[in-house]
């Protein structure tokens, strides 16, 4: 998301960041998404035990605002597909 916070307007900078913060809210870091690993003695994220949640739901957003600005940010679509 970095490379299209410097292209887009303030107010769409606003918006991508609420959509990044929902998404961090959605997959936090619960106690129970990880795993004790012994033989390395420590605790490890295990990223097959997350929500039924739908992955592409944080790029709901960001898809219209690239349509926006598509003659800036054209060549950046492709890398922001579900």
């Amino acid at each position: 998301v970095a490379e299209v916070l410097e292209e887009v307007a303030p107010y769409e900078v606003h918006l991508l960041l609420l959509g990044v913060w929902a998404a961090l809210r959605e997959s936090g870091p619960l106690p129970q998404r990880f795993q004790f690993q012994p033989q390395r003695g420590v605790f490890r994220r295990d990223w097959g035990r997350q929500d039924p949640a739908d992955p592409a739901r944080p790029l709901q957003l960001l898809q219209p605002l690239l349509q926006k600005n598509i003659e800036r940010l054209g060549p950046l679509a492709a890398r922001f597909r579900p």
